[in-house]
Formats: C-alpha cells, structure tokens, sequence
C-alpha cells in the first residue's frame, strides 16, 4: 500500500478456466491410466497446488486418496531456496503405493528432485512428480516432470488457480502472468 492506494499489477491471462479443466481432466486420465486399477495416492506440496489437487483427485476415476506436505526452505537465496525439511501435515504411509506428488510449478528442479529422493526412502511401489505449470528452461538438474498440465518459459510470474504472489491473486480461476 502507498499513499493509501493499492498498488494493483497488470495480470495477462495466460490459461483460462476452460483450459484448466481441460487439461486436467487429460491428466486424470493419463494418470489412471499411468495406475492401471490400482490405488492412486496423491501427494500434495501445499499451498500452490490446493486448486490442482481438488480438481485432480476428482478427474481421476476409481480408487484415489491423499496427503498433503510443506516443504520448509531456506529462502535466502529465491534462485536456489534448498529444502531444509519436509513436514507431512496428515499422517502418510507411501510404502508399495502409486504415489503422484503435486507441484505448482517446477522451475529448478532442486527441490523435487531432493524431495523426491527422500521419499523413494519410504519405498512407494511408483513416484511420479505431477506439475500444473513446467518450466524446463529453468532446471538446474537434470528431472524431468512425468506429468505436466502446462509448460512455460522461464519469464514472468504466474498467478491464479491456487498461485500466489505476494499472498495474492490465488483465487483467480484462471492462470495468469503479471506484467
């Protein structure tokens, strides 16, 4: 706030609301199709996958359940913001399951790719990483996500549908970039 005026950023919509759902509904099916008949459990990396993580688990058709996680990172760097700790906020046993983490966008891949390794320790009988926005011009290692709703470039900053920038503009239905 200055002067008492909100500062408000231009926000170009990128992925509308129709694509959304599109898109997701294709993930759904690729990812029972991914599962077989088995059981998918799906893991969530709060907070920017609240949105994707409702509208998944609702696109996937047969047996599915979840958990949600917070990673804890040392933010002193936002280039590198290395994960110090994984806090699973709902009690979540992975061993022999089809596990799908959920990321909101997957920029360097440091941190899934740690996060992932810590829990193929837990020893889930599949761990695919699922991402609503891919940005692969960005990785620092090489990780590639298994499943990805959009991919972008490696410019902007994206909010809506559960994004948020500066604790804002998360419930846009949409996902934008602000310019």
């Amino acid at each position: 706030m200055a002067g008492g005026l909100v500062l408000v950023k231009e926000i170009t919509p990128v992925f509308s609301a129709e694509d959304i759902a599109r898109r997701i509904g294709e993930l759904g099916r690729d990812i029972r199709a991914d599962a077989g008949s088995a059981e998918v459990f799906l893991l969530a990396i709060l907070k920017g996958t609240s949105c994707f993580l409702a509208d998944l688990m609702r696109s996937i058709e047969g047996d599915v359940s979840y958990g949600v996680i917070d990673v804890v990172r040392d933010v002193a760097d936002q280039q590198t913001a290395d994960a110090l700790e994984i806090d699973f906020l709902s009690y979540t046993d992975i061993r022999d399951r089809r596990v799908y983490v959920l990321k909101d966008v997957v920029s360097s891949g440091v941190i899934e790719n740690y996060l992932l390794t810590q829990l193929r320790a837990h020893d889930p009988k599949v761990l695919r990483l699922v991402a609503l926005l891919d940005r692969p011009d960005a990785r620092t290692v090489d990780f590639p996500a298994d499943f990805s709703a959009f991919t972008i470039g490696d410019d902007g900053t994206w909010v809506g549908f559960g994004l948020e920038h500066e604790r804002r503009h998360g419930n846009l239905p949409y996902i934008g970039r602000i310019v």
